[in-house]
This record gives C-alpha cells, structure tokens and sequence, in this order.
C-alpha cells in the first residue's frame, strides 16, 4: 500500500470513474486501474463495483475510504510540519521595533552577504509585543529596547547605548543650536511614530521629569511618514543620534541632559544550539554587535 494508491483511489471515490479520476490527477488512465487493482489484490477484496455506468463502493471499499482519508490527511500535516521544521532551519525570524530596524538595518544586510543561504524574516512591533512574541516561539531573535530582560527561559546580550537626538530641519528657528532641553523643545510641534511604544515612553518620562508637555501634534506607524514631517519643518522628533546622522536633510541637536537608550539582543535558551541561530549569533557576537558568551550574556 502506498501513499499514490491512496490517492488513486481518493479520486476514483470522488468522481465515480476511473477515467474521470485520472482526467483530474493528470494521469493515464491504466495508472489509476493499475493502482485501484494492486490495492484489492493485496487485501483481496472488491473495493468498487460497476452500477448505472458508475464506480460505487462495496461495504468494504467504504470502510477502506475512510481509513484512507484519515491516513491521507495526516500525511499532508505529516508533510507540512516537515517543510515548516526545514523552513525553520534556514530562516531566522528576527523582531524588531522600526526605529530600530532602521538603526540595525546595515547589520541584517552583512549577515545576509556572509551567510545568503539563511533567510531572515523580519517582523514588527513594540519591544513589549516582541518580548512575547519571542516567548510563544513566534520569532527566534528580539533585538528592543534594553529593560527588564530577567528571564529563566531567555537570554540576553547588550547591544550598544545610544544618544537620543532632537531633529528639525535645516531652516527650523532651532537649527543652529548645539545644545536644547525640554523645556525648550514643549514649544515645538512634534511627531513620534504611535508603535513605537518604550521609545516614546522614555521621551514622554523625561518631559514629565521636566514638568513641561509635549505638542505631540503628529503621530504615524511609519518612520519614512515621520522623516518627510520633520524634513519638511511642519514637526521636529526625536530620533537616536546614528539614525539622525545618516540624514544629510535634517540637523541632529543633543540634549540637556543628555538621553539615552539601550539596545539588547534577546533569545530563547533552548534555541541557541539550533544551527541556524547559532550561526546568527556567532556572526553578531565576531562583528561586536553583541558581547561574548564567556559569561557576558545574561539571562
């Protein structure tokens, strides 16, 4: 009995005729026979006869198809789960906000040049959602923001800590200060990016530190929205000082006190011997982009 047969005889249950099942396989039609009398003579039983020009089941060949279905669905989910384990292994799906795909994008790409046989995945939310995401197995690397990273099931590895910049325009009234606080800044008509949750967070904590309250005039899901905004002087936003900087149309002002924020990389313990992220995380770990496993990373 194989799997072919089955499927034969599948088709020959559905359309009554062997001819027409083997229309509809894209077959020859002594294949189908062939199979559907291989099968009755392993059994040696009737499993159709002949009524009114049609191929109808015996009590056997009823049972027989029932069992079949049951053995041909689970072949498919047998099927499926394979190509989705082999899928897994040479893909990694990474998460992470879009502030920081933008920031990390330069990376992704050197890991795509030294190693194009592996599939990256890219996948989008807060650093909230992606912590989770990671924790149901939804996503196999979170790269987010640096907090609250103590997990028995999760480890962790610093990433890098960067300044937290002001933007504006080149003809904005700030542009040519050096220096700015918030005070200053509650003045002007901002834009953030809505998903962007603990980065906006910090933000809002520090005016509240402040005791003044941002002009949030603009607010989108799409950091390209949020760059044209500012480019074009209707808002200014903050960005962090390595993605301000490749920004040759906007100007990149600190701030008094300065601010900023941390970036880990974050992944299930129990994947790290998978070969396909280890190869990730050897990569990060060559490059600098995370610190080393002699008991650097933490968990």
């Amino acid at each position: 009995m194989k799997l072919h047969q089955l499927r034969y005889f599948q088709e020959v249950c559905r359309q009554h005729s062997i001819t027409k099942a083997a229309e509809e396989l894209h077959i020859s039609q002594p294949a189908v026979s062939a199979a559907i009398r291989e099968l009755e003579e392993e059994f040696g039983l009737k499993l159709f006869k002949r009524s009114h020009k049609k191929l109808i089941l015996t009590t056997e060949g009823s049972y027989f198809s029932l069992e079949v279905e049951e053995l041909l669905q689970r072949a498919k989910q047998i099927a499926d789960d394979m190509n989705r384990l082999q899928k897994k292994n040479t893909s990694i799906r990474v998460g992470l906000p879009t502030m920081i795909e933008a920031l990390e994008t330069p990376m992704l790409a050197l890991f795509h040049k030294e190693h194009p046989e592996i599939r990256l995945e890219l996948h989008h939310g807060t650093s909230l959602s992606l912590r989770k995401a990671l924790q149901d197995d939804r996503i196999d690397i979170a790269i987010v923001s640096g907090k609250d990273t103590a997990s028995d099931t999760m480890a962790a590895s610093a990433m890098r800590k960067i300044e937290i910049v002001y933007c504006v325009n080149r003809n904005h009234p700030h542009a040519q200060e050096k220096k700015l606080s918030l005070t200053q800044i509650a003045e002007d008509d901002l834009v953030e990016i809505e998903n962007g949750q603990h980065f906006r967070e910090t933000i809002l904590e520090r005016f509240h530190m402040e005791r003044c309250t941002p002009r949030i005039q603009w607010s989108t899901t799409q950091l390209y929205t949020k760059l044209q905004l500012i480019r074009s002087g209707v808002a200014g936003g903050f960005l962090y000082r390595a993605l301000a900087d490749r920004e040759p149309d906007l100007v990149p002002i600190s701030l008094e006190p300065p601010l900023s924020y941390e970036i880990e990389m974050l992944w299930q313990k129990n994947t790290a011997e998978n070969e396909t992220i280890r190869t990730f995380l050897d990569f990060a770990r060559k490059h600098d982009v995370i610190q080393g496993s002699d008991g650097a990373d933490k968990g």
